[in-house]
């Protein structure tokens, strides 16, 4: 293979966001056995709770910029004045929906009785939403530089790693876990910003309100799209938890890990993709890397069915059986997953088809929580994934409809 084949943009991010979700896998395995055996179920499902409502709020402070922000500086990369304005005007976004998201947590922790036994650890968690609002990746994504990002998750996620195994030493530690996570994340973004100056030059300036407020039109769409996502992926942990309670919170954790593993190639390459698709509306890669996609995933997923007991026992030892169940479940979610993910973002979100990309998941996601509901009161962990399943079949069906006004569409202009 060519040596110029591997200089190429589009090769040369999706090698980088490989290596992104790489890291963010590989490490977080190095400290999860350890995690699970000296934490046990129930503390482990603390930090579990504690992560998967940080992850909310992180949504909620992206406010959907990861996608808008992307593309618009896949199409501004030559024009420095128009990246600051950006840059600027989502920082300073950013800066608001943090303080906002700060009181909205302090009267969480204060009236909601889970989460008000271990106030202290969720104040020590928000440094993980500080830490993803200080990080630009839709700066390097745009520019399609996404080396840069994954070398500041490489020394902030070994850091944190390193640090897990010095302070972390017995079952009361587990306090402490979401505070190292949030040393990770805060050091990630200010690397990130570094890289942002003295590679790109941008600089940081108070913006006139009228670019602040463009901002936040571009990307209301998309934040409905995500946070609605976050709805029914993120938050099912923290649900299990106030449900169900910690323990379970842990079992269902584990196994939405492993299932995390099992997916986490799709993303860097679907993100990859798009700001490619943007520029070349390249609809002949797009069907090889699907049709590959597709062909993998089903082939992971059937070998983690047939050895999902022996995955679980050795990665987290023994009590957490129950999770092996899980995890076949969780099987059956990937396949439909997949295929969802690539149709809407770089297909539907490339060719103008954003609507439906983002409509999908809002109204998967009111579907999803009118049903959770009405369960609530008999949830079980099991009942939660075939939710899940139903939800996602929901986001399928409707970025078919999208896809099939987009074939008539190519079929016109023919």
């Amino acid at each position: 293979m060519k040596l110029s084949y591997f200089k190429h943009a589009l090769v040369k991010n999706f090698l980088a966001l490989s290596t992104l979700q790489g890291v963010n896998l590989i490490l977080p395995f190095v400290t999860l056995p350890y995690l699970t055996r000296v934490l046990g179920v129930s503390n482990y499902g603390v930090v579990v709770m504690v992560y998967s409502i940080m992850q909310l709020l992180s949504v909620v402070c992206d406010y959907g910029f990861n996608l808008s922000a992307t593309k618009e500086i896949s199409l501004f990369r030559n024009n420095t004045s128009k990246i600051n304005t950006i840059f600027s005007s989502i920082l300073l976004v950013k800066a608001g929906l943090l303080i906002i998201l700060l009181f909205i947590l302090l009267i969480l922790v204060i009236y909601v009785p889970v989460l008000a036994a271990n106030k202290a650890t969720y104040f020590m968690g928000f440094g993980i939403v500080i830490g993803q609002a200080l990080t630009p990746t839709w700066l390097f994504q745009g520019m399609e530089k996404m080396k840069y990002i994954t070398i500041v998750n490489l020394v902030s996620k070994s850091l944190f790693t390193l640090l897990i195994f010095v302070f972390i030493k017995n079952s009361e530690d587990f306090i402490f876990v979401p505070l190292l996570y949030s040393i990770g994340f805060i050091l990630a973004g200010i690397l990130s910003l570094i890289f942002a100056y003295k590679e790109f030059g941008v600089s940081f300036y108070f913006t006139k309100w009228v670019n602040i407020i463009e901002q936040i039109k571009n990307s209301t769409q998309y934040f409905f799209s995500r946070a609605s996502v976050a709805l029914y992926t993120s938050s099912n942990n923290f649900i299990v938890g106030l449900v169900l309670g910690e323990f379970y919170a842990g079992i269902f954790g584990v196994a939405e890990r492993l299932f995390t593993a099992m997916t986490v190639i799709y993303s860097p390459l679907s993100d990859a993709i798009y700001p490619h698709m943007v520029q070349k509306k390249d609809l002949k890669l797009f069907k090889k890397v699907f049709l590959s996609a597709i062909i993998f995933n089903f082939f992971v997923s059937l070998i983690t069915i047939f050895f999902s007991s022996e995955i679980i026992y050795f990665v987290f030892g023994e009590g957490y059986e129950e999770s092996a169940v899980l995890l076949k479940y969780f099987c059956f979610l990937s396949l439909i997953i997949v295929p969802a993910t690539f149709i809407g973002y770089p297909l539907l979100g490339a060719f103008g088809f954003e609507k439906y990309a983002n409509y999908s998941v809002v109204i998967a996601c009111i579907i999803h929580v009118i049903i959770l509901v009405f369960i609530s009161s008999f949830l079980s962990i099991y009942l939660m994934v075939l939710l899940l399943i139903f939800t996602q079949i929901i986001v399928l069906g409707i970025r078919f409809i999208g896809v099939s006004k987009f074939l008539k569409q190519q079929r016109l202009y023919k």
